[in-house]
């Protein structure tokens, strides 16, 4: 039973977080594969295309094409790789940045917590603090 209820309630967070997602790139004009370069380059760093393929399980063409519109837009920019002349490493503008700011996780968590009352927020706290000494 208490396994259902997880599923039940994780099963849920995350349909409320592709929604807002979802919603996000429709806002911003991006393509989830556009989103996932940006957010890789945010969590490694300036990377190679090589990184975001293999990443991305896309073809080297398909990274290329999407960089691309990237650019274009001005969310990353290209910077010559001092180890390879023939390569460039990718990296964030400002612009890229600032997209990649949106605090999904907060507002899905916050919408979440602001439907709770006082005692179900400290009965909340209660279980998952015992849940966490159990865990570790």
């Amino acid at each position: 039973m208490l396994l259902d209820i997880y599923y039940e309630v994780s099963k849920k967070m995350s349909s409320q977080r592709a929604k807002a997602l979802a919603e996000h790139l429709r806002k911003i004009d991006l393509t989830l594969n556009q989103y996932l370069i940006l957010s890789i380059i945010e969590h490694d760093g300036a990377c190679l295309s090589i990184h975001l393929a293999e990443k991305l399980r896309l073809k080297a063409a398909s990274i290329t094409y999407l960089v691309d519109s990237l650019e274009k837009r001005g969310l990353v920019k290209r910077v010559d790789n001092p180890e390879d002349r023939r390569s460039h490493y990718i990296n964030l503008t400002d612009e890229g940045i600032k997209v990649m700011s949106f605090p999904m996780k907060d507002n899905v968590i916050t919408q979440f917590f602001k439907k709770m009352d006082q005692d179900e927020l400290e009965m909340f706290y209660f279980m998952l603090r015992l849940l966490n000494r159990k865990i570790t």
